[in-house]
């Protein structure tokens, strides 16, 4: 009983409670907030795979009962962990490339589960909001590790220099993760400060995806949750 006063004190009805995707949205927004903070640490490789560990399961967890989603899942996340926990100990070009592109596979097939999800509902509400800005941040962050990937097979794709230099224990890429994760988010949002642009044909290829992907989703995504909202309404009293 306290806790549904609490929630009602709060202005939450009980559709309106934070749920699953809530909870996805929170482990993505602690990944984009802590990675950077400790990049370049020797300990940023664990931190990162424990991060994106919390992302993961989070979204297995938010999609438990999807057994397509489950399964594709599983098959990606375990060489994923495995991989990056390879890179823990030893740096190896390879298994950094596997590592990068997994995850952004995973990434993108959770962003192709929430979209369907959206897509399916009959009702607004907090936690289909939060499975909306989840779908949006994970296409940053995916693009992010695809980027990563452009630079690892084809170096100085990008006129900015992301990789940082210098010895290190930690792998290449993962010191300039974050890099990516800017880059990303400011192609993903058509911002384009200018201090950073594509050189290669690839980069340039992937930077055009995610420009056009990145508004058509959210010209989409704004006319069904309209559509939804107005239908809830004409259909109260």
């Amino acid at each position: 009983m306290a806790s549904i006063r609490s929630w009602q004190w709060l202005g939450l009805a009980a559709h309106n409670r934070p749920g699953r995707f809530s909870v996805l949205l929170f482990m993505i927004l602690a990944l984009m907030v802590v990675q950077p903070l400790f990049a370049g640490h020797a300990f940023s490789q664990t931190l990162l795979t424990m991060m994106l560990a919390s992302v993961l399961l989070s979204a297995v967890y938010a999609f438990r009962a999807s057994k397509a989603y489950f399964v594709t899942a599983t098959v990606l996340m375990v060489p994923t962990f495995v991989a990056r926990f390879a890179l823990a100990f030893t740096f190896n070009w390879t298994v950094e490339l596997l590592a990068t592109v997994l995850s952004a596979l995973f990434l993108l097939v959770t962003v192709v589960a929430l979209v369907s999800r959206l897509f399916s509902v009959r009702s607004v509400n907090l936690d289909m909001i939060s499975a909306a800005v989840c779908a949006y941040l994970l296409m940053g962050i995916a693009w992010g590790f695809l980027f990563a990937a452009v630079e690892l097979v084809h170096p100085n794709s990008f006129s900015a220099a992301l990789l940082q230099s210098g010895p290190s224990s930690v792998a290449p890429v993962i010191r300039s993760l974050h890099t990516f994760f800017y880059y990303s988010f400011v192609t993903l949002t058509t911002t384009g400060y200018g201090d950073i642009a594509p050189v290669s044909d690839s980069a340039r290829i992937l930077s055009i995806l995610e420009a056009v992907v990145g508004t058509l989703y959210i010209a989409i995504l704004i006319s069904r949750l309209v559509s939804l909202e107005l239908a809830r309404s004409m259909k109260e009293p």
